[in-house]
């Protein structure tokens, strides 16, 4: 296999990137995803796990996809346990995972930062059902979804930014007219499906990824 990206990151990035002819997922070189259920705030305390899936692609474009479970759980939850406004908690989760990519991007890791992936609207006993099986359940409703991840993404926008990190935004192409998920890109009640990779290769431009792909 000689394709010249790779999504590393947490289930999102699996699901948004899988077979796909120019992105390889992080399942294709390890198997399975070592960094499912990881938070873009606490990515750097798993600095050991990182190294040991990208070093070995270090010649490659990666892609890390993290911010979903931050949305999700961790930035409400700080909010009630702390009382720090959740505009604060966004903006130090944005800072502190942007931190860290800088670090590495400093020693050499050509990573570009995935927008977080819009939220899903969750109703019904089909749902329900699911939401129990999970380990990482939902702790806040669609509209507050919908509003840390608008915020956490501007956020990650100004951060990459100041630090000279490549921000793939490709959100507006992932919602429709409503703000929701589009219907064709919807994998199941969290995540969207691989047609993103299709989206990210056609509205943002690597250098050189169409070399040798195979």
């Amino acid at each position: 296999m000689n394709r010249k990206i790779a999504a590393v990151g947490d289930s999102h990035s699996l699901r948004c990137f899988e077979n796909h002819a120019l992105i390889a997922d992080s399942k294709v070189y390890f198997g399975y995803n070592k960094l499912d259920g990881k938070t873009a705030y606490k990515l750097k305390d798993h600095d050991k796990k990182v190294r040991k899936i990208i070093t070995p692609i270090k010649d490659k474009h990666i892609i890390f996809v993290f911010g979903e479970v931050d949305v999700r759980i961790h930035i409400k939850y700080q909010h009630r346990q702390s009382g720090i406004p959740v505009k604060t908690l966004v903006e130090n989760t944005a800072k502190r995972y942007t931190g860290y990519i800088a670090q590495l991007r400093n020693e050499g890791f050509d990573i570009h930062v995935f927008n977080v992936v819009p939220t899903g609207d969750f109703a019904g006993k089909q749902f329900e059902s699911w939401e129990k099986k999970l380990k990482y359940p939902f702790d806040n409703n669609f509209k507050e979804r919908q509003l840390y991840t608008l915020m956490l993404n501007s956020e990650l926008n100004l951060c990459c930014q100041m630090r000279g990190i490549p921000f793939i935004d490709i959100y507006q192409y992932l919602v429709d007219a409503r703000g929701a998920r589009k219907k064709e890109l919807v994998y199941d009640f969290a995540h969207i499906n691989s047609k993103t990779a299709d989206i990210v290769m056609e509205h943002y431009c690597f250098s050189n990824v169409l070399e040798n792909v195979i």
